[in-house]
C-alpha cells in the first residue's frame, strides 16, 4: 500500500507540476517553480513516521524537487497552538520530530540565490498518528470568501462568507459563525452545515472580523484563524 500511494504521488507531480533539478548556471537570474508536496499527504493521517516516545515522532517530509532552485525552507504550522517554524535545506526531503497527535499544515519555498526570487508551493495539512486515538478533530477551516484584508463595495443584500473544511474521519457535522466589528467576534450564527452563510448584513466603512469553528459528529472541534474585511 505504501509504495502505491507513493507512486499515485509521483503520477500527480509529473501531470501537475514542472519536473526539478538542479540550477543551471545559464537560466540563474530567474524565479523558481513551485515544489510539488509527496508526503505527507493532504488532509490525512500520517501513521509512517518513526516512533520517538509516547508524544514524538520524526516524520520524513518529501516534495518533488522545483526547477531553477538551489534551496528551499519548509514551512510548519501547528494547527493547534498555531506557532510556526521554518527549516532550511538543499535538498527536496527533511525528516522533522513532531508531537503525536496533533493537526499540522506546511508547505515549501524554492529559492534562486542568484535572482533572489522564490515561489511558494501549495499548502497541505496533515494530522501526525498518535498512540490511541480513535477520531481526531477536523482540520481548522480556511477562509474562501471574503479573502483577507479585501475591502468589498457595499451592497444592501449584505455579503457571503464562505470557507472550507476537512476533517481525516470524514464526519463533519456543522458550523458555528462568530461574526462583528470586534477583534473578538461573537457568535453569529450556529450548527450551520453548509460551507457557506449568505445574505449577511453589513455597514458601510466598517471593518469586520470573524472565524469559523467547525464540530464533528464525535463533538470533536476546531476553531479557524480570525479573518477580516473591510466594507467600503
Amino acid at each position: 500500500m505504501k509504495r502505491f500511494i507513493l507512486a499515485v504521488c509521483i503520477m500527480f507531480s509529473a501531470l501537475s507540476c514542472s519536473k526539478g533539478g538542479d540550477t543551471p548556471k545559464e537560466e540563474e537570474n530567474v524565479a523558481p517553480t513551485a515544489a510539488c508536496l509527496v508526503f505527507p499527504l493532504n488532509n490525512s493521517e500520517c501513521i509512517e513516521g518513526v516512533v520517538k516516545s509516547k508524544t514524538k515522532s520524526t516524520v520524513n517530509f518529501k516534495w518533488e524537487a522545483s526547477l531553477h532552485t538551489d534551496a528551499y525552507e519548509l514551512k510548519l504550522k501547528n494547527l493547534s497552538t498555531g506557532s510556526s517554524m521554518g527549516y532550511n535545506t538543499s535538498k527536496n526531503e527533511l525528516p522533522i520530530e513532531l508531537e503525536r497527535g496533533v493537526a499540522y499544515s506546511w508547505f515549501i519555498i524554492s529559492k534562486n540565490s542568484v535572482s533572489g526570487e522564490i515561489t511558494e508551493s501549495d499548502t497541505w495539512k496533515f494530522y501526525n498518528a498518535s498512540e490511541s486515538a480513535s477520531s481526531y478533530a477536523p482540520f481548522p477551516a480556511e477562509v474562501v470568501a471574503p479573502e483577507i484584508n479585501v475591502e468589498l463595495p457595499y451592497s444592501e443584500s449584505g455579503i457571503t462568507l464562505e470557507w472550507s473544511a476537512s476533517d481525516v474521519d470524514n464526519d463533519i457535522s456543522a458550523f458555528d459563525i462568530y461574526f462583528g466589528v470586534s477583534k473578538t467576534p461573537e457568535l453569529y450564527k450556529e450548527n450551520i452545515t453548509l460551507s457557506k452563510l449568505e445574505n449577511v448584513a453589513v455597514q458601510k466603512e466598517t471593518t469586520y472580523y470573524w472565524k469559523v469553528t467547525t464540530v464533528d459528529s464525535q463533538g470533536n472541534t476546531s476553531t479557524s484563524d480570525l479573518f477580516q474585511f473591510k466594507v467600503k
